[in-house]
């Protein structure tokens, strides 16, 4: 099964613009949801190189599983991201924290789960 977790919000006041870390309202955001699902047990997990998909995918499964970053969720570059996914395992569960775009195709296309 997948699961998918849009990042969370990131930080407007930083140099980094292209890439921002997440904001303290989007670590609290994330803390929140991780003890909302707290019982969900994940094999894989799979973000983008981005500050804030990377951090948020952090919260979510700390030191349970190593999150592995993938260029492929880098953006919204449909047939690449549709690709990723059909390669997946299909007997483990999954966890996806990409950004609204990323996520909007997954789920257009694949039975996954959004979690909120």
């Amino acid at each position: 099964m997948i699961y998918l977790v849009n990042s969370f919000k990131e930080d407007k006041d930083t140099s980094g613009k292209n890439n921002p870390p997440l904001s303290e309202e989007g670590v609290q955001f994330g803390k929140k949801l991780k003890l909302r699902n707290n019982a969900m047990d994940f094999d894989l997990c799979y973000t983008s190189y981005l500050l804030k998909d990377f951090g948020s995918a952090l919260i979510l499964v700390g030191d349970k599983l190593i999150v592995e970053r993938t260029h492929s969720l880098d953006n919204d570059e449909k047939e690449e991201i549709i690709s990723f996914v059909k390669s997946l395992p299909k007997d483990k569960s999954i966890l996806i924290v990409a950004g609204y775009e990323v996520i909007s195709i997954i789920q257009e296309k694949f039975d996954c789960t959004l979690l909120k």
